[in-house]
This record gives structure tokens, sequence and C-alpha cells, in this order.
């Protein structure tokens, strides 16, 4: 396909537009003979959006939303591809209204995420940015000939030492489940927040319990309405002091603001996050980008990035994008 096209397709034929090439490379196996127009990166301007959008009868995006005021202006849309797992954006019934169909990437990235999250629980338990910064910038660890004095609720957990509470129990929790438990390390899955007794599933504990019990907290969840806020003030609170919070999920599922206050007041012993409630953050704006914040590791989104993901999105993707071209017959990865 030629890129930057803007002219509009011949009957029968449909105009492609991706919004976010940056984030993965569109595959040359598209092969069928429609117009495309790719645009490195576009903001979430709603105006910038629907200009691009005008003559797009199928857009292609990961995570900038394509809003009902965008649908609303955009009639010759038929299709969303989103490159990505996650569709908490998308206003369904406007959708439907419409009639425009909405397709996603599910499971592209599950060995990626799971990978980067065991990542970020090493690095918070042990400390790995703390130390490598104090000895590239000091020369403490010449003063007094050893680092250890850093962990101040004294020496770290091993894997055998830790009780793992996985919240959100699809692809990911289990594939991290399956990881800690290589480790050695005890795992609770927990229940959704409030079910409690009796209408806990087998296999499963309370939420509650679990976060009372676990060392480290290892957020997977979806991002819906129910889930924003899942982990606030007081589940901060209930926690142990020796428990890590590990993010990989959304941002916003966890209360940053309190997430902060209990690192600052040695409430859990760390934390570390692949996302954040506005992104990408703005130093000023975000208390996660705050100075002296103890022991908080941050990644920039980039927890799903790998040859196997970038390869499976494509995959997805052309798949998504050919099976609704053909009519959508046996069309996988609806969303509606």
């Amino acid at each position: 396909m030629a890129s930057n096209e803007t002219t509009s397709p011949p009957p029968n034929q449909h105009h492609i537009v991706c919004l976010e090439e940056t984030h993965c490379p569109i595959p040359s196996s598209f092969t069928f003979p429609h117009t495309y127009t790719g645009y490195t990166s576009t903001t979430r301007s709603e105006t910038e959006i629907t200009h691009r959008l005008r003559d797009a009868t199928i857009a292609i995006t990961t995570i900038v939303p394509i809003s009902p005021a965008v649908l609303s202006q955009c009639p010759k849309l038929q299709a969303v591809i989103i490159m990505a797992t996650g569709v908490e954006w998308v206003d369904v019934p406007a959708y439907r209204e419409r009639g425009v169909r909405v397709i996603n990437c599910p499971g592209a990235n599950v060995q990626s995420v799971s990978e980067h999250a065991i990542a970020l629980y090493f690095a918070s338990r042990r400390k790995v940015v703390e130390l490598h910064v104090a000895m590239a910038s000091s020369e403490e660890y010449v003063k007094h000939r050893t680092l250890a004095h850093r962990f101040k609720g004294g020496p770290p957990h091993t894997t055998l030492q830790e009780i793992v509470a996985i919240i959100g129990y699809g692809a990911v929790g289990k594939k991290i489940e399956s990881v800690v438990r290589a480790l050695g390390m005890q795992v609770l899955v927990a229940e959704r927040k409030g079910v409690m007794g009796t209408d806990v599933r087998e296999g499963r504990v309370s939420f509650e319990i679990a976060i009372q019990h676990a060392t480290v907290v290892m957020v997977c969840v979806s991002k819906t309405p129910d889930t924003i806020g899942l982990i606030g003030a007081d589940e901060l609170k209930s926690m142990r002091n020796d428990a890590l919070v590990i993010n990989v999920a959304r941002g916003g599922i966890v209360h940053e603001t309190a997430l902060v206050k209990a690192l600052r007041e040695n409430k859990i012993a760390g934390a570390a996050t692949d996302v954040f409630e506005v992104e990408p953050p703005v130093k000023g704006d975000s208390v996660l980008l705050e100075e002296g914040i103890p022991n908080l590791i941050l990644s920039p989104h980039i927890a799903w990035f790998s040859e196997s993901t970038i390869r499976n999105l494509q995959d997805l993707l052309v798949e998504g994008v050919e099976g609704f071209v053909e009519g959508g017959e046996g069309l996988v990865n609806v969303v509606c």
C-alpha cells in the first residue's frame, strides 16, 4: 500500500487510515487494492482525529480514542480496528447505533506483559533502580562498603517468601500465575471486589483477603467503570507493610495520589507501574512524577512491546481487516 494517499476509494473498495503507526508497523501483507493513509501519531484532539478520518471507511488505532462525536462527523466510517486488547474507551451503544463495527487484537501481548510484570517485581523488591543511581551518582558504596542500608525495611524477600495476589484472572493474570508459581511463590487469585462468603468462586479468595495477605499485588485487571479506583487509600492501608503493588493493567485502577501517599508514609514497601491515569504523564501534573517518592519504579506503557507482540498484532490486524472486507463471515475478535 502507498502511504499518505488521500483520494477517496472507488466503489466496493476501502480507504484505510491508521492514526498511530508509531506503535506497530503496518504489515506488508496487506495485498488487497484499497487506499491507505498512515500517520506516525495522532493527538487526542477531536478536530485532528475527525480531519484525518473524514474519508476513511476503516480506521486503525491503538490508544487514540474515536469518540461518538468523531463518529458523527465521519459518515463513511464502517469499521475501527484496535491494535490492542483494551477497548475501555469504546462507547459500544454509540458504535452500534451508527453501525460501525469494532474489532480488537486480544492476546497479542500476553507473554510480553507477563514478563514485564515479573521484571518490575524484581526491580522493585531488589531496589535495582535505586541502587544503580546510588552507584552511578555517589560515593556511598565506597564510604559504607555496602548499600544494604538502602533496604530500610530489612533484607528483601526471596521468591520463596512471596505471596502474590493476582487482581484480574484473564490471560495475563493466568500467565503471571504460571511464572510466579514456577519461581516458588504462593498465589492468591482474587475474586471480584465485594464478593464474599459462599459467592467466592472455587480456587479464589475474596479481594479483601487477597490484598491483606499478599506481599505482591499484581494488577492485571481490565479497566471498566467497576475497576476505576479499585485500589485506593483504604485498600493500600489494609496491605502489609512489606507489600509491593505492580500495575501492568491500566492507569486509574490504582489511585495514584493514594499510592504516592502510601509510599511516602512507608505504608507499603514499594510499587511499580507501566501505566498512568493520563498518558503520557507530564511532570508537574502527574503525582507519580514528583521528586523523592521512595521505591517507585515507572516504565512508559511499554510492557506490551516485544518482537512476538508486534508479529501477533500484525497477524491479528490483517485477519481483522480482511475479515471485515470480505463481509464479516467468520470474523473474530468483534467488540461490537
